[in-house]
C-alpha cells in the first residue's frame, strides 16, 4: 500500500474526494497510488496540503532538497527557487543583491525546505547560455516555476546525468557538439549559434586580444569543461604555461570582471554585445537543448514552447551576437 492511499483511506477520502480537494484528476490518484505515476510539484503539494502533511512525507523517496548543480545541500537560511526532479525537491539559489531580486520559491530551515506558498511545476535547466535565464522568466510569467542555472556545458551534462535537471544546454564547435553520454537518453533541439571569443572594455587598443593569445597579460577565464574555455585553449599559444587570471562561472560574470579590472575575459559575444564590450573573436559554436525524454509529462513541452515563442526570439536578437535560424527544430 502506498503513502498516498494509507494517508487518504487514514482521512477517510475516496480517491474522487481526494481529487477534487486537491484540484487534480482522479485518475491522477489512482496512477500515483499504484505506482505508476510521479505528480508533478504542483499536484505533489496539493495532494499534501490537502492531508495536512508534507510533500517529503507523502512522497518519502525525494529525501532532502539538493541543489540542482551541485548535488549538495543548499546553504542553510538560503533563498531558493525550486523544481521537483525525478521526485526529488531541487534547488537553486534565488538571484538578490547584484543579481537582481527574484521572488524565492522557500528557505532552507534546519536543513529542510520551507516553502513561501504552493510550488508550481516547471522545467530545471542549466547550462552556459544568458538565454536560459529569460526563458525562466517568461516561463514565471505563464505560471510554470521554471529553474535555470548557469553552468559549464561538462557541469550541466554531469547534473543531468546524476538526474537532478530535467534538460541542459551544451555547446560546441560547429559539427563538434559533445556526444551524448552512453546510458543517458534525451531529445536534442537546436538553440542557437553565436562566436566564443574574448571581451575588453570598450576603445581598447587595437590588437588588444593578441597579448591574451600570447600570455603576456592575465585573462578572466571560465572553468576546465566549459566550451568557451577549451576554444581559448586551442587558439593560445601551445608552448605557454597556465595563463594566470580569475575564473567565474558565467559568460555574464566573465564580461563583468573584465569591465572591472580591464583585463580581457574569455566569452561569448551576445555577452559582451549586452554589455558594450569590444570582442574578438575565436571560434564559432552551435548551442543544443538537450532534454531528457523520462522527464515529467507537460513539464519540458511548455518550456519548449518558448524556444519557438517570437518574444523570447526577439528578446534574444535585440541583444545581438545570436543566430537563431534553427531554434527549435530537432538535431536529427
Amino acid at each position: 500500500m502506498t503513502r498516498l492511499r494509507e494517508l487518504r483511506e487514514a482521512a477517510d477520502l475516496s480517491q474522487v474526494e481526494l481529487a477534487a480537494r486537491a484540484g487534480v484528476s482522479r485518475q491522477l490518484v489512482g496512477a500515483v497510488e499504484a505506482g505508476r505515476h510521479l505528480p508533478r510539484v504542483d499536484a505533489a503539494l496539493a495532494l499534501a496540503e490537502v492531508l495536512e502533511v508534507d510533500a517529503a512525507t507523502l512522497f518519502g523517496s525525494s529525501g532532502s532538497p539538493v541543489d540542482a548543480v551541485t548535488g549538495e545541500a543548499p546553504t542553510e537560511g538560503s533563498l531558493v527557487r525550486i523544481g521537483r526532479v525525478e521526485g526529488r525537491f531541487v534547488t537553486a539559489p534565488a538571484r538578490v543583491g547584484a543579481e537582481g531580486f527574484d521572488l524565492a520559491d522557500g528557505r532552507i530551515d534546519d536543513g529542510d525546505l520551507a516553502l513561501f506558498g504552493r510550488a508550481r511545476p516547471g522545467i530545471v535547466a542549466a547550462g552556459c547560455e544568458p538565454g536560459l535565464e529569460m526563458m525562466e522568466r517568461i516561463l514565471r510569467r505563464r505560471g510554470a516555476a521554471s529553474v535555470t542555472v548557469s553552468a559549464s556545458t561538462a557541469v550541466s551534462i554531469r547534473s543531468l546525468e546524476a538526474g537532478r535537471l530535467h534538460a541542459a544546454v551544451v555547446h560546441g564547435p560547429l559539427g563538434e557538439v559533445p556526444p551524448v553520454p552512453e546510458g543517458l537518453s534525451v531529445e536534442r533541439f537546436h538553440l542557437s549559434r553565436w562566436l566564443v571569443g574574448l571581451a575588453a572594455a570598450a576603445g581598447c587598443p587595437a590588437g588588444w586580444w593578441a597579448g591574451a593569445l600570447s600570455g603576456e597579460v592575465p585573462v578572466v577565464q571560465r572553468e576546465v569543461g566549459a566550451g568557451v574555455q577549451g576554444a581559448f585553449e586551442r587558439a593560445r599559444e601551445a608552448s605557454l604555461p597556465e595563463t594566470p587570471g580569475p575564473r567565474v562561472s558565467s559568460h555574464v560574470e566573465s564580461v563583468r570582471r573584465a569591465l572591472a579590472t580591464g583585463m580581457p575575459a574569455v566569452t561569448i559575444e551576445p555577452a559582451a554585445a549586452a554589455f558594450g564590450a569590444d570582442f574578438h573573436p575565436l571560434e564559432e559554436h552551435e548551442a543544443h537543448v538537450w532534454v531528457r525524454k523520462d522527464a515529467a509529462e507537460g513539464v519540458t513541452e511548455e518550456a519548449m514552447t518558448v524556444l519557438a515563442d517570437d518574444t523570447f526570439r526577439s528578446q534574444l536578437s535585440s541583444v545581438g551576437g545570436y543566430d537563431l535560424s534553427r531554434c527549435g527544430e530537432r538535431v536529427e
